[in-house]
């Protein structure tokens, strides 16, 4: 079974057997309430509060797990914006699919969830990004003849505004479609067969385009005009560096090729100009996650490895705060998996300890940083979407 098909097929027993994720759930508690704390640590001890060798991590929970959603829940997306969080996910409750969005206080309330879309296929993916018009969600849907790709504009507390906005259609199995804000619009890149598109969503529709030959899970990343785009192509990791839409195809510095394959890069810029990127690596066979820095002028500066313990790790998603860098992802630690999060400085050293901020059957973590401390969601098994305020010191 691929991944994306154990991952849409979240509920059947044998996936989760082949992945090891058994363990038992808790009961469903209603949105808004808080669980118990879970322990800072990656130790494979339920009661240390130290990363590996007992040091400390540079991060610290702010706040217990906020229940989002008691539904089942996949693949949120979160965002920053008037003060409080956003959070997106798609649900699936009585035979349908929507993507849903709520609103979530720092005093942890959550208000209700807002129907986004009804959905007429399996896979959402959504995201969310702040963008002159208002908060924006994105998603893929089943159209007609392959999937599409739409977004929808959001009031502050995640109210749809307008009509579905259709910015373009993939005949791919799988579109992932990612998105950055831009001064002149939101900029959107999906999968095709056999490449990618990247296009620029301006005044109610979509602009311009441009194609990744090739590529296969963009992502992106912006800070004013600039774009940040990153690519796999099998064993090669590609970023680029661009100001507004090119015209033309893209040409990247490759940062990564060898042994295995690079999937599922996560991007960001910092305050310098440099490109932080982080991928699922299989150069030894098993998932590891691995963290570069290509600096301005487009040279690499640098590669570490994210985890230092064995088992499985994915989706990482990179987040810039200042001159540190924290990657979160999920891993399975000879057991179900939990969310984790790593601290980098600059020169791509590992400041202290790994935090541990879920607790077990968590995948799939969105990141959002407010200036001051960070907002991580994510989905449990059979028990829907939580969320965690964590602080770096």
């Amino acid at each position: 079974m691929n991944r994306m098909s154990w991952m849409f097929s979240w509920g059947l027993g044998a996936a989760l057997g082949v992945m090891g994720c058994g363990g038992e759930e808790a009961p469903p508690q209603a949105s808004g309430t808080t669980e118990p704390e879970v322990p800072a640590t990656t130790d494979a001890g339920p009661d240390a509060d130290a990363g590996p060798g007992g040091e400390e991590a540079a991060c610290a929970p702010v706040s217990g797990t906020i229940v989002v959603s008691q539904e089942d829940g996949l693949t949120p997306a979160i965002l920053w914006a008037n003060g409080s969080y956003l959070i997106a996910w798609q649900t699936r409750t009585g035979g349908t699919e929507e993507v849903r969005v709520a609103r979530i206080g720092t005093d942890g309330s959550v208000s209700p969830a807002h129907v986004v879309a009804t959905l007429a296929g399996t896979q959402a993916l959504p995201s969310l990004h702040a963008t002159s018009s208002g908060p924006m969600v994105t998603w893929q849907d089943t159209g007609l003849s392959g999937l599409v790709i739409q977004a929808r504009t959001l009031s502050a507390d995640g109210t749809p505004t307008g009509a579905t906005i259709q910015l373009g259609t993939s005949d791919a199995t799988e579109a992932r479609p990612k998105a950055a804000p831009l001064s002149s619009g939101l900029a959107v890149t999906w999968m095709e067969t056999p490449g990618a598109r990247l296009g620029l969503v301006s005044g109610g529709g979509m602009g311009s385009m441009t194609s990744l030959p090739g590529a296969r899970f963009p992502a992106l990343a912006s800070r004013g005009s600039e774009l940040a785009v990153a690519w796999s192509t099998g064993a090669e990791l590609s970023v680029a560096r661009t100001t507004g839409m090119p015209g033309g195809s893209i040409a990247g510095a490759i940062v990564r090729t060898g042994a295995g394959e690079a999937r599922l890069p996560s991007v960001a810029i910092d305050g310098s100009g440099a490109t932080l990127v982080a991928w699922e690596d299989t150069r030894a066979a098993e998932e590891r996650i691995y963290l570069s820095r290509v600096n301005a002028g487009g040279t690499k500066e640098g590669e570490v490895r994210v985890e230092d313990t064995d088992g499985s790790a994915n989706w990482p998603v990179v987040t810039v705060m200042g001159e540190r860098t924290a990657v979160t992802y999920y891993q399975f630690q000879g057991g179900p998996s939990s969310i984790y999060m790593a601290v980098f400085g600059p020169g791509l050293t590992r400041d202290r300890g790994i935090l541990r901020v879920s607790g077990k059957n968590a995948r799939f973590p969105a990141v959002a940083f407010t200036g001051s401390e960070l907002g991580v969601a994510w989905s449990e098994k059979d028990a829907g979407v939580r969320m965690r305020r964590v602080a770096c010191d």
